[in-house]
């Protein structure tokens, strides 16, 4: 309170002689702006600018506050609006002043009133008061940011402050424009008491528009891969892979590609050619598509049940085309349809970059006619590292100050 005193002290002395020297310095270049219909004209004719109609208006609108006018400060701010189009200052104080006058509604704006929080924010939050207003002055309404005029309606949000609210939003536009929230939007998303709210309505209408917007997923992985049965003769072998898909709410589609590298743990037989073969060779591989639902979310922890379906199979002979000697040139191959399913978690270490892990059951069944019985189902435990990447979207819930 000692601070506003001061501001309206500084601003209307407290003799008459030079209150109304202050009067005359203000009214007389804003009587030219009441004589123009348009702020355009005023544009054109380069007396005036919404720059010198933002100045005057501030200022009278600090002196007829000083005096308890508040018709002819509605007066004044209904002129600054016809002239140069509504804009953040002009919203703030419409906002305050009607808290003051008890006739605070929601009615009084619309869904652009979330652009308008979040041009305040940007304001308060800035380091760089002067750059930022110098790059975008019509931005902020022509109002110079952390100036007198800040400090004016942030004055009149701490006199409102020593009242008691009935109204949830009363009160967070009198804590918002008194610089004592340390972030508002995130107060609008996560306490209740804002849920009801027209402002929390539109707010959500917006983050609405972004949120269900497809992502695009890209992971690397490794583990390993365990076999069973008469397929653990072909031993456990690491795997390495990835996954491209996409990612749209709790759904996730993934084409996935991975290896399985190193020697069989013990020589089998094939036939090929027509003849009985050893072999220690293998090579695998699997090429499927997969799909992944979201069942449970805590923070920045994700917990997913898996399913998939592709191809599975491995190299026991590679071609060879190193010699010139035609009869060694016929490779082999073992595949299998493989059906697998299985749990997966993720930990978000930001907004869309992940670590994970999965466990699947693959039910897989190699024939290997003729040779050894290679039967058996697989487990394959693996680590990946990606993200979700929607680079429109995510700007957008950023500006939004949209808490994940």
């Amino acid at each position: 309170m000692f601070f506003c005193k001061l501001v309206v002290c500084f601003i209307f002395p407290i003799k008459m002689i030079k209150r109304l020297i202050i009067c005359i310095i203000l009214v007389l270049p804003s009587a030219f702006v009441y004589s123009q219909n348009k702020a355009d004209t005023a544009v054109v004719f380069g007396t005036l600018n919404c720059e010198t109609v933002a100045y005057n208006s501030t200022h009278l609108i600090m002196y007829f506050y000083a005096i308890h006018d508040y018709d002819s400060l509605e007066i004044e701010l209904n002129n600054w609006e016809s002239l140069c189009g509504i804009s953040e200052p002009i919203v703030r104080t419409r906002i305050l002043f009607s808290i003051l006058q008890n006739t605070f509604s929601e009615a009084i704006y619309d869904s652009t009133i979330v652009d308008y929080v979040l041009n305040y924010m940007k304001r308060i939050d800035t380091t760089n008061a002067v750059g930022l207003y110098d790059n975008y002055q019509n931005y902020f309404g022509f109002v110079p940011i952390r100036e007198e005029y800040d400090y004016f309606t942030q004055c009149i949000a701490d006199t409102l402050l020593k009242r008691i609210f009935y109204d949830p939003m009363e009160l967070f536009f009198s804590e918002m424009y008194a610089n004592v929230l340390i972030d508002p939007v995130k107060e609008i998303q996560l306490d209740t008491i804002y849920n009801s709210t027209v402002f929390r309505s539109y707010y959500d209408k917006r983050v609405a528009k972004w949120t269900p917007m497809a992502d695009l997923n890209i992971n690397l992985f490794t583990g390993i891969w365990i076999p069973y049965g008469n397929a653990s003769l072909l031993g456990n072998h690491p795997l390495l892979g990835m996954q491209v898909g996409g990612h749209k709410q709790k759904m996730t589609y993934n084409m996935t590609f991975a290896l399985r590298l190193g020697k069989s743990k013990n020589e089998y037989t094939i036939i090929r050619d027509g003849n009985t073969e050893t072999t220690d060779k293998f090579m695998g591989g699997y090429f499927g598509f997969d799909i992944e639902r979201e069942i449970m979310r805590l923070g920045k922890n994700e917990f997913d049940i898996l399913a998939g379906l592709g191809y599975d199979g491995f190299s026991s002979f590679m071609t060879n085309t190193e010699d010139d000697n035609p009869d060694n040139d016929i490779g082999h191959s073992i595949g299998s349809l493989n059906t697998n399913f299985g749990l997966g978690y993720r930990h978000f270490y930001s907004n869309k970059s992940y670590i994970g892990v999965q466990g699947k059951y693959n039910i897989v069944n190699y024939v290997n006619t003729g040779g050894t019985n290679l039967s058996g189902d697989i487990l394959t435990i693996s680590i990946f590292y990606g993200g979700f990447i929607n680079h429109q979207k995510e700007y957008e819930l950023n500006e939004l100050r949209y808490v994940r």
